[in-house]
């Protein structure tokens, strides 16, 4: 079997994701947080599922930030030239027009760069309720999140504060999200409502040693219908930047938490992937497909890496067989 210390470092970062409470929101609330979210803002510091010095045994899960936030000008002309006008239909355009041209806040958050299989980043980003079910699994969150139409997901954190994310597009490379929806606190009156726009941008690059990174970035947007919220959320947005810019990493993290749990722990995967709720067969089975893949394909280099160019299914699988007196032992000489 493999190490129990790869087990044991598997579940302490387990636990450390159970108390990621950043990991607490999703798309639409990303773009609530900068509204100043009293939980966002009081575990900014938190260090969060990070392991910047791994054992020898398990690899690092952590993302490595390319370049830091921005909200100047500059960038602002960045981001709107690179949105997918021309793939946009006439009422789609409309969206984003009155979301630009009413814009509170922009920020075009970090450049991160993280170790994952481009096939877990891309299934996670096309079944968003698949990531949500999990963590209601590790019970890091109990917020909802259901497909209603082929692109529009609604989501509700239980707490009042609820809102829609639309894919408006969708190419080999990026996405482009319309999210609205209210954010509820008890220390305030009343809901805030608030509408964005998100482009996330996801570029695959082979690092100097040969492993697979995922580069991505995500331009923000954000309107408030109130004049009043408008003024606020200007006035605290730096604090609000530094709280987008954390969740949009421990997002990010959470890929890499399921990419290494694939290559790890493929058990622990199945066994969490038959629990989720709110996923139907087919998307199962193309969750546990993935994870399948990801956990030969580690297989293999690591063999590779010990000298053993030919990787059988045997040889891959050696290490997750029990020896065959032990399960006789087990089942009382049967």
């Amino acid at each position: 079997m493999r190490s129990s210390g790869v087990a044991g470092q598997f579940r302490l970062l387990q636990a450390r994701l159970k108390q990621c409470r950043v990991l607490r929101s999703t798309a639409f609330l990303l773009a609530l947080a900068v509204c100043g979210s009293n939980a966002g803002l009081l575990h900014a510091g938190e260090a969060g599922l990070e392991n910047p010095v791994p054992d020898r045994d398990f690899p690092p899960l952590h993302v490595d930030i390319l370049r830091k936030g921005d909200s100047s000008q500059d960038a602002l002309k960045t981001a709107i030239e690179r949105l997918p006008a021309s793939e946009l239909t006439a009422d789609q355009i409309a969206t984003v027009r009155g979301v630009l041209e009413n814009r509170s806040l922009f920020r075009q958050l970090p450049t991160l760069a993280v170790e994952a299989d481009p096939e877990v980043h891309s299934y996670f980003v096309g079944n968003p309720e698949a990531a949500v079910g999990i963590w209601q699994v590790l019970e890091i969150s109990k917020f909802e999140l259901k497909k209603t139409e082929p692109s529009v997901w609604f989501g509700d954190a239980g707490d009042g504060s609820e809102g829609t994310i639309e894919v408006l597009h969708r190419g080999a490379d990026s996405v482009l999200l319309h999210c609205d929806g209210e954010y509820k606190s008890p220390l305030l009156p009343r809901p805030i409502r608030a509408t964005s726009i998100m482009h996330l941008r996801v570029q695959p690059k082979k690092a100097d040693d040969g492993r697979t990174l995922l580069v991505q970035d995500l331009d923000l947007f954000v309107t408030f219908p109130s004049q009043t919220v408008d003024t606020v959320a200007r006035l605290i947005s730096p604090v609000s930047h530094l709280i987008a810019d954390r969740n949009f990493r421990e997002l990010t993290l959470f890929v890499r938490f399921m990419q290494v749990a694939m290559e790890r722990q493929p058990g622990w995967v199945e066994r969490t992937v038959q629990r989720i709720e709110g996923i139907d067969r087919k998307q199962r089975e193309e969750l546990l497909n993935v994870s399948a893949r990801v956990f030969v394909d580690g297989r293999k280099r690591e063999l590779n890496g010990e000298g053993i160019q030919q990787a059988g299914l045997e040889k891959i699988l050696a290490p997750f067989q029990q020896d065959p007196s032990t399960v006789r032992a087990q089942q009382g000489g049967m």
